[in-house]
Formats: structure tokens, C-alpha cells, sequence
């Protein structure tokens, strides 16, 4: 938190209001669904824009907690990935992995008249945004990821289990989907995460800021909007190309994650060399640990605003052409 006082940050972490507009893009293929918040009063809109990419099976409100405490002015553009919360299904014969998340990602940010941004990923938004970061550096202007450092490669019996996943899901799309119950559906989004045997587990309070998007609201109570393609997960296939695509990325970084997350002071060690990369290349890197679990910026937002915030002031005052930030309330 260089240059300023951590009492000044803490009167800063007085959340603020947002004000949501949604979004669809038309990608010819299909739609992504999104919003637009503005943070604070509308007439305050600054030049800082933030692009948020959720984790697998989670969707765009996951940074609704997380919003209320950015900078004043800030535009906070969040898309639910192909395949998740309100978003278009890829049509059949397609599936659902990193650089397909990459490519119409870079498809909608260019519909949206979007040329510079802040990009912050959360879990597998973290992967696709170190992706996203590398092939169109022009784009980003720092990069942050929510507990994600890396990816190891997957061994063939995980990549057979996922394409597994793959097929059942086509057939799964064939069946009527299930109809649960509101008290159903939000025991299932935290079971969903709790069975991830990663430190993933939500509170209620989180799954009832998903399920909105999530779930569909139908007669006699929900059903789950993503596509079951999309929980075939793909991403440790970029294992061996990890360092190659991170030695690309020049802008600020900042990793925040959850000591207990993904990434534990044990596992770190572990991924020591990727960090390495990031401090060799970006034009400055920092790594934050915060108390909580793999959502903690979902569930506990104010642990992660307090790094981000310093974080995002010092690229403010370090980067050019993004003019300096409005002060907060």
C-alpha cells in the first residue's frame, strides 16, 4: 500500500451506491448478458474503467458485493461468460474452454466501445484475463486476479473425466431441466462449491447474490440457466504454455488471494517460478493474501477492496493516459 496511510484507505472502505444497467451483446453467434454499474452518484463518472470476469459456473454479480467499495465514477462492465448466468449457449458441436471464453470476450469489450480497461478475474475469469491480457496487451491496462496464480498441466485421466462431463452435458441438454425449489436451489449453489474439495464454499448470503443469474425463475420455482457443457473444465490444458503467456504481460499486476483459498502459503511455494515471471515482466507486481476462502470477494468484499484500492490509486497516479481518480465520499 505504498503512499498511503492504511487509516486513510480504511475511511475509504465506506460502501458506496451502484447504479446497474443491463447489458446484451450480439456476437452473431449468440448473446452475452451483462450490466453496467456506475459506483457513486451518476454524475460522477470517471475515466476508470473496470472489466470483471467471473469463475467457472459463477456469473457477472459475483463482483456485486465487491462494486459498492471501487472508486467513485468508476464503470464496472460485467459480462456473464458464453454458456453462464444470462448468456447464450454455444450452438452444438462447440465447447466451452479458455481461448473460446478469450476470443468473445475480445469480440464484446469491442462491441461495447470499451478500448482500455482495468481487467479483474476471479478463479478461471482470473485465467481467461491472464489470456485475455497476453494476446491483446492493448486492451489492459493493469490486471488483477482473485486467488489464481497459475495452472498445472492436467494429467490424461483429468482430461478424460472432463470430456466425459463434455458428453454427458450434450445429453443433459436433450432432458428436461430439473425444477428446484428457492430453498433447493441456493442449498445447491453452496453444496456446488463445498464439493470442489478447493476452499470454494459460499454462505447463503453470497448464493442469493448468484442465484439471480444463476437460476431461472419458472412455475413452481428454478432452473439452472448455464449450459452443462460448460462444467467440463479445460483450463489445466494451458499448463505448459502458462509461462510463455504470462512473460507477456507488461502492465501492473496484482494477485490477491485467500489464505483459505486455492493458493495456501504451502501451495505458493509451488508456483514460486510463475511468480517469478510476473516480476521479471510486468512493469510492477505485487501478491496480496487476505483471510477467507476462494469467494472472499464475494463473501467478505472489504478484505479484497483495501489491496485493490491501493492498488488501483497507484496505477492511476503511475499509468498514463488514465487521469487522476475522483475523490471518494
Amino acid at each position: 500500500m505504498q503512499g498511503e496511510d492504511k487509516s486513510d484507505l480504511e475511511q475509504k472502505m465506506v460502501p458506496q451506491e451502484v447504479t446497474w444497467q443491463p447489458l446484451s451483446v450480439d456476437l452473431e453467434w449468440g448473446k452475452l448478458s451483462g450490466k453496467i454499474g456506475i459506483i457513486g452518484s451518476k454524475d460522477s463518472i470517471s475515466s476508470l474503467r473496470i472489466l470483471g470476469v467471473h469463475g467457472w459456473l459463477d456469473n457477472a454479480n459475483s463482483f456485486d458485493t465487491l462494486a459498492p467499495f471501487l472508486p467513485r465514477g468508476t464503470e464496472l462492465l460485467a459480462l456473464d461468460l458464453p454458456g453462464h448466468g444470462h448468456s447464450d449457449h454455444l450452438p452444438i458441436g462447440a465447447h466451452y474452454d479458455i481461448l473460446s471464453y478469450v476470443l468473445n470476450l475480445k469480440k464484446a469489450v469491442v462491441k461495447c466501445g470499451w478500448d482500455k480497461f482495468i481487467l479483474i478475474g476471479h478463479s478461471m475469469g482470473a485465467c481467461v484475463s491472464n489470456i485475455f491480457t497476453s494476446f491483446f496487451p492493448e486492451h489492459v491496462t493493469a490486471l488483477v486476479s482473485l486467488d489464481y496464480i497459475g495452472v498445472r498441466d492436467l494429467s490424461l485421466a483429468t482430461i478424460q473425466k472432463h470430456i466425459f462431463v463434455l458428453f454427458k452435458g450434450e445429453e443433459l441438454r436433450k432432458q428436461k431441466p430439473v425444477v428446484y425449489s428457492e430453498e433447493q436451489a441456493i442449498e445447491r449453489l453452496i453444496k456446488a462449491r463445498t464439493n470442489l474439495g478447493i476452499n470454494a464454499a459460499i454462505d447463503r448470503d453470497a448464493a442469493y447474490v448468484l442465484l439471480p443469474r444463476s437460476a431461472q425463475q419458472v412455475e413452481g420455482g428454478y432452473v439452472w440457466t448455464h449450459d452443462p457443457r460448460a462444467r467440463a473444465n479445460f483450463q489445466g490444458m494451458y499448463g505448459k504454455s502458462w509461462h510463455t503467456y504470462i512473460s507477456q504481460i507488461k502492465c501492473p499486476v496484482l494477485i490477491v488471494t485467500a489464505n483459505h483459498g486455492l493458493f495456501t502459503s504451502a501451495v505458493q511455494e509451488a508456483f514460486e517460478e510463475i511468480l517469478d515471471v510476473y516480476r521479471s515482466n510486468a512493469k510492477w507486481f505485487d501478491v496480496v493474501a487476505v483471510d477467507g476462502s476462494h469467494h472472499v470477494h464475494l463473501t467478505h468484499p472489504k478484505r479484497v477492496a483495501e489491496p485493490l484500492i491501493a492498488f488501483l490509486h497507484r496505477v492511476v497516479k503511475e499509468t498514463a493516459p488514465v487521469p487522476p481518480l475522483p475523490a471518494r465520499l
